[in-house]
């Protein structure tokens, strides 16, 4: 069309008047203007925060175009196409607009504008401008709530916890534990402590977890023994054994605790034996057939060993009478208390 009109106006204008050219030659800058600006009118769609509306422009940037039909925006503000972009024919312009969000860590709190479509996108791009303000995040570590890929939104509250782990190594001591081992050599009320036992050494490595710096948990990572714990070793008797200090080490049947008495000058016993009173072997003593049978040989404390062969109208119950040599040795002896011991009974030696 455009190479018609040249033709058309390359022959006219050659075959006219000169005023004739002066016309042809107005009417064809009119028509290029008239292209010029029809080519310039464009219609577009401007989308702000998901509401259209169409402009007619003459303009030839989203720039251009935003401040003819007097739409502000911030550095914060996302403009897809960029302002500098050339626009088209039914060009379609983005604009979403920031809002201000808070963002809190321990008690520390920044409020800054975002265009940014979830609290993620937010944290990563405003990762410098945060630092700066002393808030700052680790993804995969710190937490943060509501959660990362939260939408932007109105009176939007973000809370940050930092977290942050870390190994701590600690001694302990092992405690010993303590051995009972029994002994029947040794009475039953006797033990001996054969070792005092010794705690041992172990080192514990932790995980610890911190949250804003306070200590939240505490996990055993790995434990090493330094030194293993030495045992207590307890000898307890099971025994009946009395230790003498004459004597020596005495298993009995049965422990009494008696009175004691003396006598002397009896030729016969209730059992028909001679009463006798020998030191280094066996002594005679009077008892209560019905606490110690007779014919029982006893170990009685201070006095030895003896055999319960005798028996007396005064000896009822847990009461002997010892034979000596002497009414003199009867009146030292006098009336004591004293452990008796059954050796054994008659049929048993």
């Amino acid at each position: 069309m455009v190479e018609k009109l040249k033709d058309y106006f390359k022959k006219s204008f050659s075959n006219s008047s000169p005023k004739a050219k002066i016309i042809i030659t107005t009417i064809a800058v009119a028509i290029v203007i008239t292209a010029t600006i029809m080519s310039a009118r464009k219609t577009l769609t401007i989308s702000i925060d998901g509401k259209e509306e169409s402009f007619v422009t003459y303009k030839w940037t989203v720039k251009d175009v935003l401040q003819d039909n007097g739409i502000e925006v911030t550095d914060r503000d996302k403009v897809e196409p960029s302002l500098d972009s050339k626009v088209s024919e039914k060009e379609l312009i983005t604009i979403k607009k920031a809002i201000p969000v808070n963002i809190t860590l321990k008690d520390k709190t920044v409020t800054l504008e975002t265009a940014e479509d979830t609290i993620g996108e937010m944290l990563q791009k405003e990762s410098g401008t945060l630092k700066e303000q002393g808030v700052e995040f680790e993804e995969g570590i710190d937490e943060v709530s509501p959660s990362l890929d939260t939408k932007i939104g109105q009176d939007l509250n973000v809370k940050i916890v930092n977290v942050e782990t870390k190994d701590i190594v600690e001694n302990k001591d092992i405690e010993f534990d303590t051995v009972i081992q029994k002994d029947s050599s040794l009475d039953s009320s006797a033990q001996q402590v054969k070792n005092e036992g010794t705690n041992g050494e172990k080192q514990i490595t932790y995980k610890v977890t911190y949250k804003d710096g306070e200590e939240v948990s505490r996990e055993i990572k790995s434990t090493k023994v330094i030194a293993e714990p030495v045992n207590k070793i307890i000898v307890k008797g099971t025994g009946n054994v009395y230790a003498s200090r004459g004597a020596g080490n005495i298993t009995y049947k049965r422990k009494l605790s008696v009175l004691a008495t003396a006598y002397s000058g009896h030729s016969t016993t209730a059992t028909g034996r001679r009463p006798v009173r020998n030191s280094n072997g066996l002594s005679t003593i009077a008892v209560d057939p019905s606490v110690i049978p007779l014919g029982s040989k006893v170990y009685v404390e201070g006095y030895g060993y003896a055999i319960a062969a005798d028996t007396g109208g005064a000896i009822k119950g847990n009461k002997i009478d010892l034979y000596l040599n002497s009414s003199s040795e009867c009146t030292r002896w006098g009336r004591r208390p004293v452990n008796l011991f059954i050796v054994a009974y008659p049929g048993q030696w």
